[in-house]
């Protein structure tokens, strides 16, 4: 087996229109074509690629508001999702014009700057911008 490169990941979202409409209106994302599954969600696509997949969270007997999905079970939290950016002064711009806290870091000995912000389910976003 060679690893290929990341494919997707896959969010559980306790507010699945709230957390499509960050995704698509903060990040940048754009909602596209998903499988007709039996389960309501989003695929959202940087260019051509879906690279997260958002459900609803469910709990055991299938309801909304729990911890486990498609019968699989929790695998636990989601530290942070990073994406490459550009447009550090936009995106800057953009979070303080909607009212979104992050957090500013420079990375020692890269030319590379962060931009740290929460999703709407508590997810960590890295936003990795050339300096």
């Amino acid at each position: 087996m060679k690893l290929k490169s990341l494919d997707h990941i896959l969010l559980l979202a306790d507010n699945l229109e709230a957390t499509k409409d960050f995704y698509v209106d903060v990040i940048g994302l754009t909602a596209g074509k998903r499988p007709d599954f039996r389960f309501p969600g989003y695929w959202l696509y940087a260019g051509d690629r879906a690279c997260i997949h958002l459900a609803e969270r469910r709990n055991k007997a299938g309801g909304a508001g729990g911890d486990t999905f498609g019968g699989r079970g929790s695998t636990g939290p989601i530290d942070h999702v990073a994406f490459a950016v550009d447009g550090f002064d936009s995106a800057k711009a953009g979070f303080d014009r909607r009212g979104i806290a992050y957090e500013h870091k420079k990375v020692p000995g890269a030319p590379l700057q962060q931009l740290f912000i929460k999703d709407p389910n508590g997810v960590s976003i890295e936003l990795n911008f050339p300096a």
